[in-house]
This record gives structure tokens, C-alpha cells and sequence, in this order.
């Protein structure tokens, strides 16, 4: 009767676990956070998400990928707005698709980053004033509404 009762709990933990399955990036299959979610608005109308703005990025600039437009979450306040109005922070020390993805070898020896699809971060604001306490408590450059840089290419 125990062993019984167990199994079902385990059963209704498993099923539990398995409908809030972590919202996934289309493009990468990363694991999405809220504060740096992106939405693609693709060429036929059907809205997927990204993990965040470089990799939406890295997706457009990608050969017979079209994209009408690219929407980002507001790190401060949450909200989406459209990317080319956004402040954007490149380069911080927050790097939410790296937090657990550390990169290591087959003996689990840590290895330095050299490339990342979603490096460096790139952060967005609606506001002005949010970026710049970002910035000063994270570090990274400000990027005004419609300046981001585009992405760079791995070297070779």
C-alpha cells in the first residue's frame, strides 16, 4: 500500500513537472527567461520566441531568414517593445543564457568561452534612465534606439 501510494506520487510529481515544462528559444532551444524574452515576427506572420535579443539577431542575419520585426522584453519593467526602440546594454556582466550552460569537457574540466551564439548580451530598456543604473551596476556599452551593432560572426 505504501509502495503504491509512492508511485503515484511520484507519478503526479512527474506529470506536474512535465506541464511547466521551461519556455524554449526556436532558434537555440535554450531555456528562455523572462526578463530577456524576444519575440520573431517572421515573414509569414507566426510569432516564436528567442532566448533573447542576440539570438534573434543572429537568426535574421542568417541567410533566407526573413523577419518583419523583432520585439523585446523591457528588463526593467517588463512589457514587450519593438527592438529598433529599445535602449539596449551590450556586454554586461548578465548573461542570462549562460547561467546554465557552463561549458566544460568530457572530463568536466570548466573550458573559457570563446564564441556564443548569445554573447556578448545584450539587454533591452524602454526607458533611458533604467539602461544607464543598469549599466553603472553592470557595466556594458548603451546602444540608443536603433543603433544596436549587428551581430558578430565566429571566427574561424
Amino acid at each position: 500500500m505504501i509502495l503504491r501510494a509512492l508511485f503515484l506520487a511520484s507519478l503526479a510529481a512527474g506529470l506536474i513537472a512535465c506541464a511547466q515544462r521551461l519556455e524554449q528559444c526556436w532558434v537555440c532551444q535554450r531555456e528562455v527567461h523572462a526578463s530577456v524574452r524576444t519575440t520573431l515576427i517572421l515573414a509569414s506572420r507566426k510569432e516564436v520566441v528567442a532566448c533573447c535579443p542576440r539570438c534573434a539577431l543572429h537568426y535574421q542575419e542568417e541567410p533566407g531568414n526573413a523577419v518583419r520585426e523583432i520585439r523585446v522584453t523591457d528588463h526593467a519593467g517588463g512589457g514587450s517593445l519593438p527592438l529598433a526602440g529599445a535602449f539596449l546594454i551590450e556586454g554586461s556582466d548578465e548573461t542570462p543564457c549562460m547561467r546554465h550552460h557552463p561549458v566544460a569537457d568530457e572530463s568536466r574540466t570548466p573550458m573559457q568561452v570563446c564564441y556564443d551564439r548569445c554573447m556578448p548580451s545584450l539587454i533591452a530598456f524602454r526607458e533611458e534612465a533604467a539602461a544607464r543604473a543598469f549599466a553603472t551596476d553592470h557595466g556594458g556599452t548603451i546602444h540608443r534606439p536603433g543603433t544596436v551593432a549587428p551581430p558578430r560572426s565566429a571566427s574561424p
